[in-house]
């Protein structure tokens, strides 16, 4: 079964019987209800809302008068929407006659026609609810084409404040309750209130205080506020959110409802009611219509009501948000010192509300609000007025909406507004108005667009503006970036003479100041050549690029002139970004002599020590003064450099002229170099050497060095490493591996390096070769000469043995013969025998 069927409202009665719906034996249960309203929406919806317990101060002493209980009547909405209003009232006597009981009678207006309550709130606190039921237990009721009303009393007050001031409620505690109302529906905090009435009359004035509530709530707070007229202790209820409870029941200290919204009239205690003086706008509001006779809150409901389409669901809840919607809703009924006390804010909320796309349409009254307000203030410009930043700021961001034809005024206001300000001395208003203007590009391109097209504005306005801008740059890269601005927002305005001229002058007071200039300067090339990329890609416009590149251009001229050749380090040189691109003949206008020779130099420096093996060929054309100059910058870097190696630009710096007699460097100051950097190292020198040799700035040919050069290499054997020959390590790796031209040098320096003897001998290397083959000849025929003349002897003396002068004898042994020998002191002499013995 459907739970609802179309737009009929169903019914559901319950009370104690004989059987019910749901059950089949006696006790409560639903005993009648409408076809087509779901059981289970019975069951777990209205079923909890059948309940009545009887006051405390009623049953204390017995009271059997069924009128003088107070009906309980509830008024809910569900989760899906559907509106539920229903009564609980007592019964004295059950269908037994022997226990007391109570009846309660709901209506459910489905979902299609909860609107209903918006409006029709005050018939359905009013319904006219059946007492009993009739029919048999288990029936059926009909549907019904709307709530049916009772008959209200002919005294029944209808006047709002009549009904507050006979409940004892004051401005301030009716401002508070319509705000904890608000407050509740919006969370979780519930809301007790202790009526100062006889019971009796709890539930109908219950009834007629909620009655003024609604009255005094925003639509979205209607479609959810759920209420009970009677309680006899505070209960937290789901879908209740106010519930009026029997005097005496709310107690202090009760942990409970500690948090939640207390008020005790008849107690005169008062819990969680203070919302500051802040947030009583919208009640301020409130009250003051609905004591207004004949006053009614309609209008500003549906003024809200349409504000707030496609809202979520907690906006539409928040008070803040009602209070300053009430706020607005005044301003336009003709409060306008709202406005003035607090213009900011007021034209900040507007736009808060027009700033949606397609809301300036569906917005109008504060679209028109908000213009109301433009064309007040541009009142004030035209009486010389000074207008405030924050205005300012508020009259941008509406510039920037679309869909309105406000922006000519808009820009034509701070045209005006900005004159004033320069008149009346307001610098610092004036400077703030210019960064509001850049800060968007729509509105800086029309403002400028107008200044520049009257002669009166340009001088007025754009002059100061940008000598204030440049004055005001930190560095190149802020003047660089107003460039970019002005190419993006105002392009022809960069196409001026006079503009780029200003925008020159700043960035050489800017280069001045700068400790480095050539990080400065690079810096300027780098932005130049990022613009340059953007361009490909459109996010550079060509002035803006053109103008960059001038700016790059009088940088370098700059840098060139500033630059001391006796202070450059290698590292600035390797940066400066003329050297890379532009040739000395490229600079326009010309450069004068002094500046042409410095750049001169600077090209030769820069190919020195920025390409690969660099030659001699870096110094053609230049003019010796030229020459010199790049000389004495390289052999500087050179003489500070930790290590010479790689040597390939070492020769460099002692470059004459390959014209030059003895050989194109001047040698002996190179060794002199390369000996004092290597210190104890000779293995650097020897490597040196090494490299050398196979150069022709060294070596003329493959077999002879230029003669200056080996001067100094045996100078310097000769006076700085005698003992190198002596090494065998040096013999090994780079004598035997020298060319034959180093070969000759290294042989003449060992030679000149050996001993007296040694040297006597390798100089007459020649002579004592024929002295020495005359004299083996002489030798030979000696040798010869005599050979013969000792054969001839032989043949004529030969000498005879002479006998023995003493006879053998036989059997003895032989006694050999007495010798004598005399030696001979002075005078030479020999005999036979010893004289006289």
């Amino acid at each position: 079964m459907n739970r609802l069927s179309g737009s009929m409202i169903t019914q559901q009665m319950y009370t104690r019987e004989r059987r019910g719906v749901y059950r089949s034996t006696e006790g409560f249960d639903t005993v009648a209800k409408s076809e087509s309203l779901d059981n289970n929406f019975v069951k777990k919806i209205l079923h909890p809302f059948c309940l009545y317990d009887a006051p405390a101060e009623l049953t204390a002493r017995g009271e059997k008068d069924e009128e003088l209980y107070p009906a309980a009547l509830h008024l809910f909405h569900t989760e899906s929407n559907e509106t539920v209003i229903g009564e609980s009232r007592y019964l004295a006597a059950d269908f037994t006659g022997q226990r007391s009981a109570f009846f309660a009678h709901n209506f459910v207006v489905p979902p299609i026609r909860s609107e209903e309550i918006v409006e029709g709130y005050g018939s359905w606190l009013h319904a006219g609810f059946a007492r009993s039921y009739e029919g048999e237990p288990g029936g059926t009721l009909p549907e019904l084409e709307s709530i049916p009303v009772a008959t209200r009393e002919l005294d029944e007050p209808s006047d709002p404040r009549t009904v507050l001031s006979g409940l004892g409620f004051t401005e301030d505690l009716f401002k508070a309750l319509l705000q904890a109302v608000m407050l509740s529906v919006a969370g979780k905090k519930k809301i007790y209130v202790a009526l100062d009435v006889p019971i009796s009359e709890l539930s109908q004035r219950a009834a007629r205080l909620t009655e003024v509530i609604f009255a005094a709530l925003p639509y979205d707070f209607r479609r959810r506020l759920g209420v009970i007229t009677y309680a006899k202790e505070p209960q937290s209820r789901k879908y209740i959110h106010l519930t009026f409870v029997e005097k005496g029941s709310l107690r202090p200290g009760d942990r409970n409802i500690e948090k939640d919204y207390i008020f005790d009239l008849a107690g005169a205690r008062f819990l969680n009611t203070d919302f500051g003086e802040s947030r009583k706008i919208y009640a301020d509001l409130a009250w003051k219509t609905l004591v207004e006779k004949g006053g009614s809150l309609r209008d500003f409901a549906k003024f809200a009501d349409s504000l707030l389409l496609g809202e979520s669901a907690e906006r539409k809840l928040s008070l803040a948000l009602y209070n300053e919607l009430a706020v607005f809703y005044e301003i336009e009924q003709g409060n306008e010192a709202l406005y003035t006390d607090n213009k900011n804010a007021i034209l900040s909320g507007l736009l808060s509300y027009l700033k949606p796309e397609g809301k300036l349409d569906s917005r109008v009254r504060l679209n028109d609000m908000f213009l109301e307000r433009f064309d007040r203030e541009y009142d004030l410009i035209r009486k010389k007025g000074i207008p405030s930043t924050e205005i300012l700021e508020q009259f941008k961001a509406y510039y920037a909406l679309p869909g309105h034809n406000y922006r000519v005024k808009i820009v034509d206001y701070f045209i005006n507004g900005m004159l004033n300000c320069q008149s009346g001395g307001r610098e610092d208003v004036l400077a703030a108005a210019y960064g509001i203007i850049e800060s968007d590009a729509e509105l800086s391109e029309a403002f400028f667009k107008k200044v520049l097209s009257q002669s009166l504005f340009r001088r007025a306005l754009f002059e100061p503006y940008l000598e204030s801008r440049l004055a005001a740059a930190a560095g190149t890269a802020d003047i660089l970036r107003l460039v970019g601005h002005f190419g993006r927002s105002l392009p022809e305005v960069l196409q001026q003479a006079a503009v780029r001229d200003t925008f020159k002058e700043y960035l050489l007071e800017k280069l001045q100041r700068e400790s480095d200039p050539v990080a400065a300067v690079t810096a300027v090339h780098e932005a130049v050549q990022q613009a340059e990329k953007q361009r490909r890609r459109g996010g550079v416009y060509p002035e803006a690029l053109s103008v960059m590149e001038e700016l790059g251009t009088v940088a370098d001229r700059f840098l060139l002139n500033r630059l001391s050749l006796d202070e450059l380090t290698m590292e600035q040189l390797l940066e400066i970004s003329f050297l890379r691109y532009r040739d000395t003949a490229d600079w326009q206008p010309p450069l004068d002599a002094i500046a042409k020779r410095k750049a001169n130099a600077l090209c030769a420096a820069y190919r020195w020590f920025g390409e690969e093996s660099p030659d001699e060929e870096i110094f053609a054309g230049l003019t010796p003064r030229e020459l010199d100059d790049v000389q004495l910058l390289g052999a500087r870097w050179l003489k500070e450099a930790r290590s010479l190696e790689p040597f390939d630009r070492l020769p460099l710096a002692f470059y004459h002229s390959s014209e030059r007699e003895g050989g194109p460097l001047d040698y002996d100051a190179l060794l002199d170099l390369v000996v004092r950097k290597a210190g104890n190292d000779k293995e650097t020198v020897y490597r040196f050497l090494d490299w050398s040799q196979h150069s022709w700035l060294f070596a003329s040919s493959g077999k002879k060095l230029w003669p200056n050069y080996k001067r100094a290499v045996l100078r310097y054997f000769l006076k700085s490493d005698r003992e190198a020959f002596k090494n065998r390590e040096f013999r090994k790796t780079h004598l035997d591996t020298a060319t034959p031209a180093m070969q000759t040098v290294y042989n003449e320096a060992r030679a000149q390096l050996a001993s007296p003897l040694a040297r006597w001998v390798s100089r007459s290397r020649f002579q004592i070769l024929i002295s020495g083959s005359i004299l083996g000849i002489i030798l030979i025929a000696a040798v010869i000469l005599l050979s013969q003349l000792g054969g001839r002897g032989k043949d004529t003396a030969a000498p005879v043995a002479s006998p023995s002068p003493l006879p053998a004898v036989t059997g003895q042994a032989a006694v050999a013969a007495p010798v004598s020998v005399r030696l001979i002191g002075g005078d030479a002499g020999t005999g036979g025998g010893r004289r006289g013995g």
